[in-house]
């Protein structure tokens, strides 16, 4: 499960970008990798809680989490700001 409460929906946003570009400037050849995608695909399946906060975000951003890269990005970010447990 993932612990999004009251998350500040910009500040999520801008650390995602740089998520993204870290892992676009390193060919997506970083530790962990492998691992967030697998556990962005697991929990979009499983956690409703999940499945609001991305909707929310892809509202947000106006574009849908549509690659690995993204997903690993997404769940890099999740991680940083402590919203997985």
């Amino acid at each position: 499960m993932a612990k999004i409460h009251n998350v500040n929906i910009k500040a999520f946003a801008e650390k995602f970008h740089k998520e993204y570009d870290f892992l676009y400037e390193h060919n997506d050849n970083v530790a962990g990798y492998s691992e967030a995608v697998e556990d962005f695909d697991t929990r979009i399946k499983a956690s409703e809680n999940f499945n609001n906060f991305v909707g929310g975000f892809v509202d947000y951003r106006g574009d849908f989490i549509s690659s690995d890269r993204e997903a690993a990005a997404f769940m890099f970010t999740m991680e940083s700001l402590g919203l997985l447990d």
